[in-house]
């Protein structure tokens, strides 16, 4: 009888331990998909002006799957241009644009209503590639001093831009009269984007400013040099300088902060790990979409990634200082044709902190 208690008692014990064990591992899972569901901010549209590597925070933030690690479900797709993508999230087609600084300048100035959340660079990311046979001629090279550099410009014929007042147009304008060369002397065609590096490797045009890879390709190719790589900060008038921005409408940022401050933090954490893991930063780069090898080569990615890696931010916060850069460049350029309507650099204004997330 007592053995038989005891084996009873044994086998209600086991019992008791299965049924533990098993509501504890209900209450896990169901406390996990819960954190899970409320962790879970969101669907956010981002349109992005191009696909180059000016973007690079953005591209290691979707390879590295930040995004969903900071709750969002993020789609992002390039928009063929600044404009179109400012047009999407003014008419709210699409929640955040990714583009230049210096449009969001304009874009206020014509009244549309967006403000920068995030800053993907801290120096202006331009990289101007001149014939080589140019380059060759007056005996520069990127270890040239700066003014020696800059002087190649006033000798140039046709220079190619994207558009008429675009910032690929209006850099030479800017960096002409540091030598006090004649900006009005200069001579520009228009080609779109996609053109002008096959029109210099064709000797169409002798000079071209874009971000990287475009001009390191004519490089790569034997035909170009990058005579002036911005995104290595020479220029102080543009390091320290927030040039490819995340903006949104005021409006949706307000109603939807949770979401705009955890879209802001997965992108600025990119940036960040340039600083921390520089091999991982470089490895997600290599394996994204945009540049992972069947859309470059090893040697284009390589140099592209040496003039664009050095303008990562540790953050993507940013001040009133870089903005006022910003607008200056944009006056000093001709960008802004009329002083008086530029927008003040303080912030609520152009930026905001508000969704740093940091």
């Amino acid at each position: 009888m007592i053995m038989n208690t005891t084996a009873e008692w044994r086998i209600g014990f086991r019992h008791c331990v299965m049924i533990i064990a098993t509501l504890t591992a209900i209450l896990f899972f169901s406390s996990s998909k819960g954190h899970a569901q409320q962790k879970d901010l969101g669907e956010v549209s981002i349109l992005t002006a191009v696909s180059n590597m000016a973007f690079s925070a953005l591209w290691v933030a979707e390879q590295l799957k930040y995004f969903e690690q900071e709750g969002v479900r993020a789609k992002i797709t390039p928009a063929g241009g600044g404009a179109p993508c400012q047009n999407a999230v003014v008419g709210r087609s699409a929640h955040l644009c990714a583009s230049s600084s210096e449009g969001l300048v304009l874009a206020q100035i014509d009244g549309a209503p967006l403000i920068a959340i995030q800053a993907h660079n801290r120096n202006l990311t331009l990289s101007i590639a001149i014939r080589k046979a140019i380059t060759d001629k007056f005996k520069v090279t990127r270890s040239s001093p700066l003014n020696d550099r800059i002087k190649v410009l006033t000798e140039l014929g046709t220079i190619g831009a994207t558009s008429p007042g675009a910032v690929s147009e209006q850099i030479f304008k800017f960096l002409v009269p540091k030598v006090k060369g004649d900006p009005g002397k200069l001579k520009f065609v228009y080609l779109g984007g996609t053109e002008l590096p096959p029109a210099l490797m064709n000797n169409v045009i002798d000079a071209l400013a874009q971000s990287p890879p475009s001009a390191e390709v004519t490089e790569a190719a034997g035909k170009g040099y990058v005579l002036l790589p911005l995104g290595l900060g020479e220029v102080a008038e543009l390091t320290n300088y927030p040039y490819e921005v995340l903006m949104a409408r005021p409006d949706w940022d307000d109603q939807n902060a949770a979401l705009a401050t955890a879209t802001s933090r997965a992108i600025s954490r990119a940036g960040a790990l340039y600083h921390s893991n520089p091999n991982a930063f470089k490895a997600a780069l290599r394996a994204h979409r945009f540049s992972d090898k069947s859309k470059l080569e090893d040697n284009v990615f390589e140099l592209g990634y040496s003039m664009i890696a050095p303008a990562m931010p540790t953050w993507g916060d940013m001040n009133q200082e870089g903005w006022q850069k910003v607008l200056d460049f944009s006056i000093g350029a001709g960008i802004v044709k009329d002083r008086a309507k530029a927008p003040s650099a303080k912030e609520g204004v152009l930026w905001t902190n508000k969704f740093a997330g940091k």
